[in-house]
């Protein structure tokens, strides 16, 4: 009990030696000496240029928005003309999944790749293609 102590008095002796007071830190505070004035003064600049701000802001020219269809058909592009395709790679498009069935070449055409046919045009299990 009696070290408690002892180290609690230690512990609040170092502390008020080796920290500023509060009323110092705040008189090295370089806006502790402001008039009501001044004070309205700044309050009033920085009304002023949030005010241009806004105001550039709104006369600001918007980027024109691509169209969902547009960004669409950028996508397929990136994915049609990517270089590591090989024959049979199946790529998700826009329009649907799509092989690969065209050659290694940097030209990519629209004939170079066909639609994958839908699950419904294969046999279900069990079945086969004569026993439909």
């Amino acid at each position: 009990m009696t070290t408690r102590l002892i180290t609690l008095f230690v512990a609040a002796w170092a502390l008020s030696t080796s920290a500023p007071s509060f009323s110092q830190e705040f008189e090295t505070f370089p806006d502790a000496e402001i008039t009501n004035d001044q004070w309205q003064q700044r309050v009033e600049e920085a009304r002023r240029r949030s005010e241009r701000y806004v105001a550039n802001a709104r006369t600001r020219a918007v980027d024109p928005l691509t169209s969902d269809k547009e960004e669409a058909e950028a996508s397929d592009q990136r994915a049609m003309n990517d270089p590591s395709l090989q024959r049979g790679d199946i790529i998700a498009t826009s329009r649907g999944f799509v092989v690969f069935v065209g050659r290694d070449s940097d030209e990519r055409q629209a004939s170079d790749f066909l639609p994958v046919p839908s699950p419904r045009s294969f046999p279900s299990r069990g079945q086969t293609a004569g026993s439909r």
